[in-house]
């Protein structure tokens, strides 16, 4: 596997999926039912001290990895990155449908982990090559 820089759609692309997450992200920490993830969450369990803080800590965390693949632009960074995007939002999806809210955030979490997979497949081509 090459470890050449990828292209601007590649690279793009990655990027709006982290900026798009820091986007959802970032404002929940200040109101924790800002983000659809943690709409239904209340007392204790609505606090940065506990499940809330965890979420929004993880979706924090892959969102700047993400975001750092893009930057950087070579395969790894690339492939890591879009894996974490990949797997925090058709992971949230999944389970959000699974306990019965198929709602924007579920269908917001398909919509962003399918983009995911799609760079993943086009990085994964194109170091292949």
């Amino acid at each position: 596997m090459t470890q050449d820089k990828h292209g601007y759609v590649v690279r793009g692309l990655l990027g709006l999926l982290a900026v798009v997450m820091l986007l959802f992200t970032l404002p929940a920490y200040m109101n924790t039912s800002a983000n659809p993830g943690l709409a239904n969450l209340t007392g204790e369990a609505a606090s940065l001290g506990s499940v809330a803080g965890a979420f929004l800590a993880r979706q924090l965390g892959l969102a700047l990895i993400a975001l750092y693949g893009a930057i950087k632009g070579t395969t790894q960074p690339v492939l890591i990155g879009a894996f974490g995007m990949a797997f925090l939002n058709l992971h949230d999806a999944v389970f959000l449908s699974a306990f019965g809210n198929v709602g924007p955030g579920a269908i917001a979490g398909l919509i962003l982990g399918g983009l995911a997979l799609v760079v993943m497949a086009l990085a994964w081509r194109r170091a292949r090559a």
